[in-house]
């Protein structure tokens, strides 16, 4: 094994502590050979070709087999054994990682292994074993901040939750990543300026669901000469084409990905914010901690996530009245705010499709689809869509990848299919697709799309619905699981809204057995949901600009 002198090791440790990756790989490459490598320097390699700027496609090929060099030459070492899983899922190839952290998870406890682990139920679809792990890491004090946000996220998908269960962790992590008086007097405090200021904090100004409901609205800030910011949260070069489309919307657009969370938090202060809302909550890439340092007097969480964050410096939650009735503001942290019609309204599509006739004109026979993620195919949807299946004779189901991550739960969801009797030929699966427009004209393939539950869909349900194609949803019990509820209740509706499962049931049986109100309600749904809330861009803003702007006179107020 090669030995290092101090000097090397010093040397590796200012490069990596720079960041400085590629010079550390060629460092690496130069004073040892694979053979001879240790298994920390093999390791270090892995993570310097991962970590640089430039890296290809072959790099993550190369970095797998070096975590996995030294994982097999010293076995205990679990840092290598779970970047090599990590690198395993990205490749599409972690059946000997699972196989080999499954081993180490049953000698001792390691809440990394049960990271690496979460990870890959996580992609399967396997929400419950992912969120088991998590709650042992959390009854074991080894939450971070980024497996806090993963626990609480998979929370929603599960049904084996209620909101208050949830609730109660949102309150735990909260406290376990409160700061101490001393880390808050590190903030630049200063006064704020009369001029109303609104900011949107989110790492998904990109093509993302946020940017098609995002748009417009910042638009009727603009139209009342309103003031607003973007706190980006993704590094430069993630950025795409709509994320400077939407730059050119904001009055200042400031990058916070280089900042740790207290430079961030300052300089939000400095930028004199009235209103900063939080469009991320506790999805990926979120910074969570930075408006646990209160760097606004008023905040506010929106749309991007549909459940209480549980962070206890957050003000507001914005909602409607479909979402949360008011005997259960009390399973929120926030304050409810409530918009009179929906919570969020799209931007609309720029693309040019018409709408196709209803598929089972030429099938003779009904086509079910779901385009929503993966991981919000819950085990009970699987056994209730195949209840469906099994009393609709020679229907089909469409199963579509919302991102390439998705696809890696097809065959397990295929598989659970099959073990409630369903042929597999009767299961269409679809790949992603990159072009929007390829996206959106595989809605020309189904009649009927079913949400699933307790997670529904969103960007997804607006999509189908403006392909002509009505989406059969299911009353809920918290703000997230009463999404879909929203949506058909504001575009009127309320036939493809179920009470439960059984009527979920009920419903698609019955839709089946009247194949001509299918057909018409695929050609007028476009125009009545264009005609609805969903898609009002014009009422939506100015009922949203109302509700900030009389949320701040309120704060003023006190």
């Amino acid at each position: 094994m090669t030995l290092l002198s101090e000097e090397q090791k010093k040397k590796l440790q200012n490069l990596f502590s720079e960041q400085k990756f590629s010079e550390l790989e060629l460092e690496i490459e130069a004073i040892s050979d694979f053979k001879t490598r240790s298994p920390f320097l093999a390791n270090l390699l892995g993570v310097a070709k991962l970590k640089k700027e430039s890296k290809t496609e072959q790099d993550w090929v190369d970095a797998r087999n070096l975590f996995l060099d030294s994982y097999q030459k010293a076995p205990n070492y679990d840092d290598a054994l779970c970047n090599y899983a990590h690198v395993s899922v990205v490749l599409r190839d972690y059946a000997h990682a699972f196989r080999e952290l499954l081993k180490r998870k049953e000698k001792n406890y390691n809440p990394k292994i049960n990271e690496a682990l979460a990870r890959i139920y996580f992609f399967e679809g396997e929400i419950d074993k992912e969120v088991d792990l998590f709650k042992e890491n959390e009854k074991n004090d080894h939450l971070t901040a980024t497996t806090a946000s993963h626990l609480l996220v998979s929370m929603n998908y599960s049904s084996n939750f209620d909101q208050n269960d949830y609730l109660n962790y949102c309150k735990k992590i909260d406290k376990k990543f409160s700061f101490s008086e001393k880390e808050l007097n590190k903030l630049n405090r200063s006064g704020l300026n009369n001029e109303l200021t609104i900011a949107f904090i989110s790492p998904d100004f990109k093509e993302h669901s946020v940017y098609y409901f995002l748009k417009s609205t910042l638009k009727s800030f603009k139209d009342r000469k309103i003031k607003i910011l973007a706190f980006n949260l993704r590094k430069k070069n993630e950025l795409d084409e709509k994320s400077y489309e939407l730059k050119e919307e904001f009055d200042e657009w400031i990058d916070l990905s280089e900042l740790n969370d207290l430079q961030a938090a300052n300089l939000i202060i400095d930028k004199k914010v009235s209103i900063l809302i939080d469009i991320a909550g506790h999805f990926a890439r979120n910074r969570f901690r930075i408006l646990k340092y209160k760097p606004s007097p008023v905040q506010i969480s929106w749309m991007g996530f549909v459940n209480t964050t549980g962070i206890k410096e957050i003000d507001y939650l914005i909602a409607d009245n479909n979402l949360i009735p008011k005997k259960e503001e009390h399973l929120y942290t926030e304050k409810i705010l409530r918009l009179p019609k929906i919570w969020n309204c799209h931007s609309g599509f720029n693309e040019n499709l018409n709408i196709c006739e209803s598929p089972l004109l030429k099938n003779n026979f009904l086509t079910f689809g779901c385009f929503n993620n993966s991981t919000k195919i819950s085990e009970k949807c699987i056994i209730v869509w195949s209840k469906i299946l099994s009393k609709i004779k020679n229907s089909k189901i469409v199963i579509k990848a919302q991102s390439e991550d998705s696809e890696i739960a097809h065959k397990k969801i295929i598989d659970k299919f099959k073990l409630n009797n369903i042929d597999e030929n009767r299961i269409i699966v679809k790949k992603y697709q990159k072009e929007r427009t390829d996206h959106l004209k595989m809605y020309e393939l189904i009649d009927i799309s079913l949400d699933t539950f307790p997670y529904p869909g969103v960007t997804t349900s607006f999509e189908s619905i403006w392909m002509g194609v009505p989406v059969l949803t299911m009353k809920g019990f918290n703000f997230v699981s009463r999404c879909g509820e929203s949506i058909n209740i504001n575009l009127d509706m309320k036939e493809f809204l179920a009470e439960n499962e059984e009527d979920y049931i009920l419903k698609a049986v019955e839709f089946s057995k009247n194949p001509k109100k299918i057909i018409e309600i695929r050609k007028t749904l476009r125009d009545r949901a264009l005609n609805s809330p969903l898609f009002d861009k014009k009422m939506f803003g100015k009922e949203f600009c109302e509700l900030i702007e009389n949320t701040w006179k309120n704060y003023n107020k006190k």
